[in-house]
């Protein structure tokens, strides 16, 4: 009788098990048929409007695209996001129909379900006109056409629609998926923000967090929510990681100016009041940035990197002084000579105009070498800040000055003759005592300043004094910047270069380098072939 019910008692327990193992199965096959697009529950509208497309095979991919979003499993239709009155400006009967059809979804549509994400995104820079406010450039030096797939589609994600809304949700968040995947791909911002005058893709993928995505992102679920305080689930930043995203301490914003502390893409760089009643103070957006940047990064290494990026903005500023010194001085005296129509000037040297060198010269060292090297400096892409940003806008210099020796500018003719290093620096500098990364016993040597001006830490400590005092540096970077000022000798590695650990490893490397160097002559400088050339002056 014991084992009878033993046996029951297992054909039970078997039984329970087989009953829920068949539950979650059904569950998965349930739920892997939503997903393939199929038992999506759509009101009739919309049934139509499938069954036409599929039956006419017009846009059939959009709908395939469809089937697999949140929207399709949600009963979310085209009727929801198409529909249109009579008069509604995109309003159209749809071939074969007697539907009437929104042709262009707009913010508007969209808000009546994200109200937060379209407010925030019509707060943000995405969705400033500046580029028809100043439009100078492409008004002027480029034929209209170009800019019909050139500018405007870029600058559509800014679009003031007829309906009073702003933006093209599309932009990112591609139709009629709206997979979260494809907005938060680094590659979804790169369509905009890449080429010469704001690389930013090419900085991403230049960085450490670029090369860590491209190593390891093809593994990561792209699709998660960071709108409830969530940790950020990625183990290196995106671009929609560091100026969207949520972490534990702050909130998703669709609002991509909420973390930025600067103008840096402007003629000038200047700390942002953009929506300042509402966001809040620069270094208020810079927090919230900073505690992006702590999710990974130590707070000190995230204080030091910051505020050397900062000096490179003000450090930009000195420089494009001087090119604003020049094209000023040669407008003022007529050696350039401004375009003008109908009795208006169209080009302004200081800020744009390309008839002309120095114009020319102006505008790159803003609008593309001065961008490089602001951004490339926030955004960890080193050979951005260096070879593509500051040592062209040393060029453009050049190039400016060495030009108005040759239009009789005295002055221009004195700097061009000289042969001091010092004319390479005709402005005033920032500077910080090393860097992020860690200590060099034998980098920070090089730099001539450091050595033909004994008073050069005290001349950069005024000029970063002056910043802090301003406004524009805040009281801890302040301190910060003195903290390494009062030490640098440790910062700077100097403290270092004789200790004989150092002395060994270097007297090491200057032998090799001896070794490269007789090689180097032997095999190429003195090297003499006997034919003879085939061609003599």
């Amino acid at each position: 009788m014991e084992n009878k019910n033993i046996t029951q008692w297992l054909i039970g327990v078997f039984s329970l098990v087989m009953i829920v193992s068949l539950m979650i199965v059904a569950g998965y096959e349930v739920n892997k048929t939503k997903e393939q697009g199929h038992e999506i529950d759509v009101d009739k509208v919309s049934a139509r409007c499938i069954t036409c497309h599929e039956k006419e095979n017009i846009a059939v991919k959009q709908i395939h695209a469809w089937e697999e979003s949140e929207h399709a499993l949600m009963g979310i239709g085209c009727n929801e996001c198409h529909e249109a009155k009579e008069g509604d400006f995109d309003a159209f009967y749809c071939e074969n129909s007697d539907m009437l059809v929104g042709r262009h979804p707009t913010p508007k549509d969209c808000e009546e379900c994200h109200d937060q994400e379209v407010k925030e995104f019509a707060n943000s820079k995405h969705a400033h006109q500046f580029w028809l406010f100043a439009n100078a450039d492409r008004a002027t030096f480029e034929n209209p056409i170009s800019t019909r797939h050139g500018c405007e589609q870029c600058h559509q994600i800014g679009n003031l629609w007829p309906d009073g809304s702003v933006g093209e949700c599309d932009a990112c968040h591609s139709k009629h998926s709206f997979d979260l995947a494809v907005a938060r791909q680094p590659e979804t911002c790169g369509e905009c923000h890449i080429g010469p005058d704001h690389p930013h893709i090419e900085i991403y993928n230049e960085s450490k967090h670029g090369n860590i995505f491209k190593a390891k992102g093809s593994d990561w679920a792209m699709d998660y929510h960071t709108d409830n305080f969530e940790p950020i689930p990625i183990e290196a930043p995106v671009c929609a990681t560091c100026h969207m995203d949520g972490n534990e301490t702050q909130p998703m914003t669709h609002d991509v100016s909420a973390r930025l502390a600067w103008e840096s893409q402007s003629p000038w760089s200047y700390r942002t009041v953009w929506d300042e009643e509402n966001l809040g103070s620069w270094d208020m957006k810079r927090g919230r940035m900073e505690s992006i940047c702590q999710s990974c990064h130590a707070p000190d290494f995230v204080d030091t990197y910051l505020l050397t990026a900062d000096l490179v903005n003000l450090q930009y500023n000195e420089m494009r002084r001087n090119f604003v010194y020049w094209t000023k001085k040669l407008t003022n005296n007529g050696t350039i000579d401004r375009l003008k129509a109908n009795g208006e000037f169209k080009s302004n040297p200081v800020l744009n105009g390309w008839d002309e060198t120095p114009e020319h010269e102006m505008y790159y060292a803003w609008h593309h070498e001065g961008r490089r090297f602001r951004h490339g400096a926030e955004m960890m892409g080193a050979d951005f800040t260096q070879w593509h940003g500051v040592w062209e806008l040393q060029e453009d210099m050049v190039e400016l000055i060495t030009w108005a020796a040759e239009h009789g500018d005295h002055e221009a003719e004195k700097w061009v003759i000289s042969n001091h290093p010092s004319k390479f620096v005709p402005y005033a500098l920032y500077d910080i005592p090393g860097n992020a990364w860690g200590i060099g016993a034998k980098t920070n040597t090089t730099p001539f300043v450091y050595n033909e001006y004994s008073d050069y830490w005290d001349r950069v400590k005024a000029n970063v004094k002056t910043a802090y005092e301003k406004g524009l540096l805040t009281k801890d970077q302040w301190n910060l910047w003195m903290d390494r000022y009062e030490n640098k000798d440790h910062y700077l590695g100097l403290k270092y270069a004789n200790d004989p650990k150092v002395v060994e490893k270097w007297d090491f490397y200057k032998e090799r380098n001896a070794i490269d160097t007789k090689a180097f002559k032997e095999q190429a400088v003195q090297l003499k072939l006997p034919g003879k050339p085939f061609y003599t002056k």
